[in-house]
């Protein structure tokens, strides 16, 4: 008897670590914020004295990837895990709408909303006995029903579209001398509180509106900045600063709060953004990188990734890796110690790299499907943005245009910017890389390319 009791007592004091090693988690989710929008990478104008802090505190990316060009469909794949054919969430709206005789092949369709079925990293943290909290925007929904309370969060703030007078939770609208930004951070800080004085993990989920449009900045920041910049630069830019420090100062206030509050040693930080800036006059989002939110050039789709754990993660760390939003998923399961569900993840576990235990991620190419088409233009018959498809294996970039049959190669190692199209002079490699595009698209049961039987020719599309 007395062996029993003692075997049982070692048995619960062995399992007691197990449970207090599983760290709190914070995932800051920005909106719009571009891959060079912050001064630790190289900014002239942003001042993002705590993200650049949180930064040095543990490990940044140099390639860091979102996995659409537009807010919905990026969102989708960070909260599933998945890449957009599974989840069928391909645009934030259907601008083709009443052109779709122009469009070559029938348009996959665009589910409104997350599948309930769809098993959620807040679900599957929940399942691992964490208390879940949404702060922000959600942008998965398009009726109450699917809410980031039927998704897995205990706790939820929805914000609708602006930064003063916002909707929240789709009822209730706030004060119109209330800054969104702030609102959510308050709600996030009261829920960090709660579920510390209760000693229960969390998962504080902040996907912040900022600094998304309209232009909507508080005036003490425009102030500052007006007074920094004089007329140097243009409104939109002198707006964005603002905004972007209103982010800033946001995240300081979460990380102080950790802090205070004695857990910020065991507290996961997470930090990036849903795609690449953006396009402004200035273009000060972005860097030199091409493109901007909406395309899939780099300036569409890098964005910054910041991960610090205090003791678990070291800090002045600058990764060169690849890595990409559906990693998320499965990296914060694995620092949870939750079981990974039964369905689908496309991503990888980032914590062996994040830890120092690997020193790279297995060779692996990243994909984006992104049937979406905007703008037809009538004197011309052509499209400015049309179906967009993408293979990018580490160094080599493919672009394919279904509807336009091309395709464009770039050497991202040589040429960053993407400024000399290759596929002509590298007809081997294009075609390599176009047969691993195909075989992706086949295994992930990618919508096809069939012929609009209503399409109309032009000209310019024969």
């Amino acid at each position: 008897m007395f062996v029993k009791a003692i075997l049982s007592i070692l048995v619960i004091f062995h399992a007691l670590p197990a449970l207090a090693s599983q760290p709190n988690i914070v995932f800051i989710l920005a909106d719009d914020l571009g891959a060079h929008t912050l001064s630790s990478d190289g900014n002239p104008i942003m001042e993002t004295p705590n993200l650049d802090k949180l930064a040095k505190a543990g490990m940044s990316f140099s390639k860091g990837y979102a996995n659409a060009a537009t807010c919905k469909p990026s969102r989708a794949a960070i909260i599933s895990g998945q890449y957009a054919p599974r989840t069928e969430i391909y645009r934030v709206v259907d601008r083709h709408k009443g052109k779709d005789e122009y469009i070559k092949f029938k348009v996959p369709p665009n589910a409104t909303h997350l599948a309930l079925d769809n098993i959620t990293l807040a679900e599957s943290l929940k399942s691992a006995g964490y208390t879940t909290g949404h702060f922000g925007k959600w942008h998965l929904e398009k009726y109450k029903s699917y809410l980031p309370d039927t998704q897995g969060f205990d706790v939820s703030y929805e914000s609708h579209k602006v930064h003063f007078g916002a909707k929240i939770n789709m009822d209730k609208t706030l004060p119109k001398d209330v800054y969104i930004g702030d609102f959510m951070t308050n709600k996030a800080l009261e829920f960090i509180a709660d579920a510390d004085h209760k000693q229960q993990p969390f998962f504080a989920y902040i996907p912040y509106y900022l600094i998304h449009k309209p232009w909507h900045a508080k005036a003490d920041d425009l102030a500052y900045f007006d007074k920094k910049l004089g007329t140097k630069y243009d409104a939109t830019t002198m707006s964005v600063a603002a905004m972007t420090k209103a982010l800033d100062d946001n995240v300081g206030k979460v990380i102080s709060h950790l802090e205070k509050l004695g857990i910020s040693d065991n507290t996961l930080v997470v930090f990036t953004s849903d795609n690449g800036g953006y396009k402004m006059p200035s273009n000060v989002l972005n860097g030199q990188l091409r493109g901007y939110k909406g395309e899939v050039y780099e300036g569409g789709l890098r964005v910054p990734y910041i991960f610090k754990y205090p003791k678990v993660i070291a800090n002045k760390q600058r990764s060169n890796e690849m890595i990409m939003g559906i990693d998320i998923y499965p990296t914060l399961l694995s620092f949870a110690k939750a079981k990974v569900p039964q369905q689908p993840l496309d991503g990888v576990d980032l914590m062996p790299l994040l830890t120092g235990n690997k020193k790279a991620i297995a060779q692996r190419s990243l994909f984006w499907f992104f049937p979406k088409w905007e703008r037809y233009q009538e004197k011309t018959g052509k499209w400015f943005n049309s179906w967009r498809n993408v293979i990018n294996n580490g160094r080599y970039k493919l672009i394919e245009y279904p509807d336009l049959d091309k395709v464009e190669l770039y050497d991202l190692e040589n040429d960053p910017f993407e400024n000399d199209d290759i596929s002509a002079s590298s007809i081997k490699l294009t075609t390599q890389l176009q047969q691993e595009l195909k075989e992706w698209k086949n295994d992930i049961s990618a919508h096809q390319e069939i012929i609009n039987p209503n399409f109309k020719e032009t000209r310019s599309n024969k």
